[in-house]
């Protein structure tokens, strides 16, 4: 079975985007957006609910602070020396909004009752000050950071506050002022779902973007759908905003209601719309996963490493998933510690192995892709 799976991805591979030129894309989504508070609110819960069994998203996941995006750009910087071509570079997709947890009503599917507040009100709230986009917006040059779109709020509202209304699990963690802790599909933020009656998706994309641009200066020019969890019409009102590049996992969420979706296969490069093209994920690259899985660091390394030289054997860029939970220290510092010395080893091998790698961003490999700046059959 796996020698039949590693066949079929390998034929999807050739009916796609491929180069001779060693690649290297990393994609981090979550910045932004609220999920844990922080450690006291996570006691709370556990303490209530002893027997809920949460991942290492729910144990580990919280608004990052400036800290956080200082101490990976530093390391980011820092590895710059070892390689020949470029230096390292991380594309940060933003949620832009998170839950306005005093306007929203469990149960009500009023749109007049669910209200959202732009993430540098939210960075307020937490920590009296935008430090973290401030920082950001320093520049990828100085900080080897770079902000990409992830939608406006990483929440499914509607599923959400009917979950809250009916479930003392989700309830309470309203209550704490927490969000993805539920049994639903995804955990309720699947913002995308068709079944998310309280959005609607063209004025979800146009806050979005108008957030972004607001926040950052410019206009995003890459999309990641929350959960991966998007439509052809999506993807389609996206590009009219000016989303050039959809990142994406090798399959994605179609949603067909009732929760429920259809699972397509993507290929490398191709989209559903013209003008626009879709990045796929093929290295996997999550320490804080591996960490609460009771694995190493070198473990870590190795098995990410592994996947970037098969993206390389199959001739295509090594694009990298690796989301903000291994990143930020709001609930527990300690999978950050673990996180960075996993990117710091991996980042050496790399250095090691492929010193003439190239480091891009989410939005620059789409446009080099679509203008046929990269192609090299």
């Amino acid at each position: 079975m796996h020698v039949i799976k590693e066949a079929a991805k390998t034929l999807v591979a050739k009916l796609g985007f491929q180069t001779n030129r060693r690649i290297v894309v990393f994609e981090s989504d979550d910045w932004g957006a609220v999920r844990v508070p922080d450690s006291d609110s996570l006691a709370a819960f556990e303490n209530r609910f002893p027997s809920f069994r949460l991942d290492h998203y729910q144990s580990f996941d919280g608004l990052e602070k400036k800290a956080d995006v200082s101490a990976l750009s530093s390391l980011l910087r820092e590895n710059a020396v070892r390689f020949r071509a470029s230096a390292p570079v991380f594309t940060l997709n933003f949620a832009t909004a998170n839950p306005d947890f005093n306007r929203c009503v469990p149960g009500n599917v009023d749109v007049a009752h669910f209200g959202f507040e732009p993430i540098d009100k939210t960075y307020r709230i937490y920590d009296g000050d935008e430090g973290v986009l401030d920082f950001v917006r320093l520049g990828c040059g100085e900080t080897a950071l770079h902000p990409q779109l992830h939608g406006r709020e990483h929440l499914n509202a509607t599923a959400w506050l009917a979950d809250a209304a009916t479930d003392p699990v989700v309830e309470y963690a309203r209550g704490l002022r927490m969000v993805g802790l539920d049994d639903a599909l995804y955990n309720g933020i699947d913002a995308l779902n068709i079944g998310n009656t309280l959005i609607d998706v063209s004025g979800y994309l146009e806050d979005a973007v108008a957030i972004f641009k607001r926040l950052f200066g410019f206009t995003p020019r890459s999309f990641i759908p929350p959960c991966y969890v998007a439509n052809k019409e999506c993807e389609r009102i996206a590009a009219g905003l000016g989303i050039e590049t959809i990142q994406s996992s090798p399959k994605r969420n179609v949603p067909k209601g009732n929760d429920s979706y259809l699972r397509k296969i993507n290929v490398f490069g191709h989209s559903n719309v013209p003008g626009q093209c879709r990045l796929i994920r093929n290295v996997q690259f999550e320490p804080s996963r591996s960490m609460f899985q009771g694995k190493s660091v070198d473990e870590c390394i190795d098995a990410a490493f592994a996947e970037i030289e098969t993206a390389f054997r199959r001739r295509q860029p090594a694009v990298v998933c690796t989301h903000r939970v291994n990143y930020t220290s709001r609930v527990d510092e300690r999978h950050r510690a673990f996180s960075l010395e996993a990117l710091d080893g991996l980042l050496q091998e790399l250095a090691r192995r492929y010193p003439d790698c190239e480091f891009m961003t989410s939005d620059e490999l789409g446009r080099a892709i679509l203008s046929g700046g990269v192609i090299d059959r």
